[in-house]
């Protein structure tokens, strides 16, 4: 079942990119791990001319799925070695990996071990950090990491994609086909023909407003989240897609009106998506 309409969510309107920023993107070179000699670091290409970056303020954002340590299955990946596969191990890779990139942001998801792991392990490189863990029994969320010599933290917010299904105004029918149990609510599984089940994914994401150390003290707004995986609930997709661009469009308006001036906005995470997809 389709969602048909999310009279909730207001249009928004979106207003053209400020200039100033030159873009880039990792390419992951492909190989075989049990044939490789070494980590793997991806490379990184220029997406589009930024403009005379010369008299800009430059900083290096990543955004990166890390993949939660729950998920990882030797099933799904039967060309790596099972030694790899394993915390010990993954975690210095990581670990390794993140401080490779000399980020001045570092927006992660399916982020897991955070108190545990990741704060103190990035800290002790210089970095602070904000966090957001999925609702229900989930174990990951998603984190922002940023060099305080780069940027200072002023204002930041959760989103929780649950909210959808809670903002639901759904008339009453029926009881035996709107019951559901408690602990569907707070899973995967569960009537799909309900709306209430079918929000409730449990994805989160995060806004956090920046004030660049710079001349300007430029405000810098970046959004960070992990949008639902399921192909088969493209609905759902574009609903949290939407309810994000509405928070951050919220989030941008109540930074602007306390400070005084027009942040730029960077929306940074994994969509789940490829080109030409509907939720996009």
């Amino acid at each position: 079942m389709l969602l048909r309409s999310l009279t909730f969510l207001p249009r928004l309107r979106v207003s053209a990119p400020q200039p100033c920023f030159t873009f880039i993107c990792s390419v992951v070179c492909k190989s075989k791990m049990s044939g490789s000699s070494g980590q793997i670091f991806p490379r990184f290409i220029y997406l589009e001319d930024g403009g005379d970056i010369t008299r800009c303020y430059k900083f290096r954002l990543v955004s990166y799925n890390i993949l939660a340590q729950v998920y990882v299955k030797s099933s799904n990946f039967p060309g790596s070695p099972s030694s790899c596969l394993k915390w010990k191990i993954r975690s210095q890779a990581i670990l390794t990996a993140l401080k490779s990139f000399n980020a001045d942001f570092l927006c992660i998801q399916e982020l897991d071990e955070y108190d545990s792991f990741y704060k103190s392990n990035l800290e002790s490189t210089g970095y602070s950090g904000i966090y957001i863990q999925r609702n229900g029994q989930k174990r990951d969320g998603c984190g922002i990491f940023y060099k305080p010599n780069c940027a200072k933290l002023v204002s930041m917010e959760e989103i929780y994609y649950n909210d959808l299904a809670n903002s639901l105004n759904l008339e009453s029918t029926d009881t035996s086909e709107r019951e559901f149990s408690d602990k569907d609510n707070h899973s995967d599984h569960g009537d799909l023909n309900d709306p209430r089940i079918r929000l409730k994914r449990d994805c989160v994401g995060l806004l956090a407003a920046f004030k660049l150390n710079d001349p300007s003290h430029h405000l810098v707004i970046m959004a960070n989240t992990h949008i639902y995986w399921d192909p088969e609930l493209i609905d759902v997709k574009l609903a949290q897609v939407k309810y994000l661009l509405l928070r951050v469009a919220q989030f941008k308006e109540a930074v602007s009106d306390k400070y005084g001036c027009s942040p730029s906005v960077i929306i940074a995470g994994d969509f789940n998506s490829t080109p030409g997809d509907k939720s996009f």
